[in-house]
């Protein structure tokens, strides 16, 4: 969001924005330039910019397709235009054994192709879909931070709404994330411009923790170890995401000695160079490990041996306070059904 001095200039530049947010939303909804896959389509998006935890929520349904026998295709926008420069379809890729990954800014010619390619796919998971409707859904999900839902803001580039939060009603469904159970007030808000109550109430959880290492010439060595080896470790920060303070609060919850964050904006890139400018700054501040995020480990792996300290990666998933059956029957209803025809 922008300072509070730019609001002369962002004010008008927000209804703006509206109209023309409101003017593709009314050509879509009469079916413009709107077109369907032969597959279901599971959308998860959000109504804000940053982060509201859509990649584990896509892994954790990407992972519910696998256990019943089907193939997901999570299909990505992208932060770049290919794979080889999206740290999410990366990520993906290394944690979801079994589904299949494709990322292209034209959604309906990507997946189209995706799944001619691949005739096993059995469902097409959207990450990030909520604003892209060129392509139909049989399930369009939104995911609200519990911790900060901006759902009383004001729209780019004056406040943190990609569109009106009214346009929740949408929605197929809502699940509010980063919450520490159920919460009337937000609950209200939610059906008041849903229409519903929130589908689901999930924290994200770590399950445990990748450590990398690399000493001397040897080989990159991993080991996965128990969230409390964090405890009394000196370590530096680097998390290239929407909200790193999310990250940090995490690591301080497990009581790790948290003694620099380095500043990284979101999709950070990472050289070699940078790696070992990053790694020289932590270890002057007696750094005994560098705790980062999977989206940031997957490109940083390619230059591990320039970092000369253990690097920490909390395993990320989703636990659900409530609405885990009520989300699961939404995904069977879906999934279940015969393909979509043409």
């Amino acid at each position: 969001m922008l300072p509070a001095w730019c609001a002369p200039v962002a004010a008008p530049a927000s209804r703006i924005y509206g109209s023309i947010v409101a003017m593709r939303n009314a050509a879509w909804d009469r079916g413009v330039g709107v077109s369907r896959a032969s597959l279901p389509v599971i959308s998860i998006g959000n109504l804000t910019v940053g982060g509201t935890g859509k990649s584990p929520m896509v892994r954790w349904i990407a992972s519910w397709a696998i256990a019943k026998g089907v193939v997901p295709l999570i299909a990505l926008r992208g932060y770049r235009s290919s794979r080889a420069g999206s740290d999410e379809a990366l990520e993906h890729e290394a944690l979801i054994s079994g589904a299949r990954v494709a990322v292209g800014a034209k959604r309906v010619r990507t997946v189209r192709r995706a799944i001619e390619i691949d005739p096993t796919i059995g469902c097409v998971v959207l990450d990030d879909g909520f604003q892209h409707r060129s392509l139909a859904r049989d399930l369009d999900l939104v995911l609200v931070d519990g911790t900060r839902s901006h759902l009383d803001g004001s729209l780019l580039p004056l406040g943190w709404l990609r569109e009106p939060p009214e346009n929740l009603r949408r929605a197929d469904g809502v699940i509010v994330t980063r919450s520490r159970g159920y919460c009337r007030e937000l609950d209200q808000l939610i059906q008041r411009l849903h229409g519903r109550p929130a589908l689901a109430w999930c924290d994200h959880m770590w399950s445990g923790l990748s450590v990398y290492c690399i000493v001397g010439d040897a080989p990159l060595t991993s080991q996965e170890l128990p969230c409390t080896w964090l405890r009394g470790v000196r370590v530096a920060v680097w998390a290239g995401v929407a909200q790193p303070q999310a990250f940090v609060a995490q690591l301080k919850s497990q009581q790790a000695d948290i003694v620099e964050v380095a500043s990284l904006r979101d999709h950070a890139e990472y050289g070699a160079a940078r790696i070992r400018e990053l790694a020289r700054a932590a270890r002057a501040v007696g750094a005994t490990a560098i705790a980062t995020t999977g989206k940031d480990w997957v490109k940083i792996a390619h230059h591990a041996a320039q970092v000369g300290l253990p690097v920490v990666v909390p395993r990320l998933g989703i636990a659900f306070h409530q609405g885990e059956a009520a989300l699961v029957e939404r995904l069977k209803s879906v999934v279940g059904k015969l393909p979509s025809k043409e």
